[in-house]
């Protein structure tokens, strides 16, 4: 299946990149339980809950980084186990900083960040019974509720 996923987020580009590439703050971002540990150079293992549809697995994924050119773009690939199943796939990331959100020219187009992201994700097993579209809202629930956690973080009510 693949994915597209664009959204502007209320947040400084160095707080998005350490968000997505820093194990200590995108641990701090995920639901429940996550774990995320470094497992070497550019390389991450993640343990997390995630709903799709009536399913709420235990997602237990390895992510390694490629092309990594700090604050503008990466891309990811990973491979894993939930509910036995299998699940890999891969993405392209970039970051663009300065868009003001409002489209008010007076206003500070530094307090936020468009996050791109295209991929593709592959499931087998159990897994591969959930529909193409429940594997994409739970994508794009995920990443939403990610960056929501971010802009709180970045600009506190």
């Amino acid at each position: 299946m693949e994915f597209e996923y664009d959204r502007l987020v209320e947040a400084p580009a160095e707080a998005v990149w350490a968000a997505l590439t820093e194990t200590t703050t995108m641990e701090s971002h995920l639901p429940g339980t996550t774990r995320v540990t470094s497992a070497g150079p550019e390389k991450l293992r993640v343990s997390m809950k995630i709903s799709m549809g009536f399913l709420r697995p235990t997602v237990n994924v390895d992510v390694r980084l490629s092309d990594v050119n700090p604050k503008d773009s990466f891309k990811f690939e990973f491979d894993g186990k939930a509910m036995g199943a299998g699940i890999e796939g891969a993405a392209t990331v970039s970051l663009n900083s300065g868009e003001n959100p409002h489209g008010n020219p007076e206003g500070d187009s530094t307090r936020s960040t468009r996050v791109k992201m295209t991929g593709t994700v592959h499931t087998s097993g159990l897994l591969k019974k959930v529909s193409d579209s429940k594997i994409q809202a739970a994508v794009t629930g995920f990443l939403d509720e990610y960056f929501a956690s971010v802009e709180r973080a970045s600009y506190p009510a």
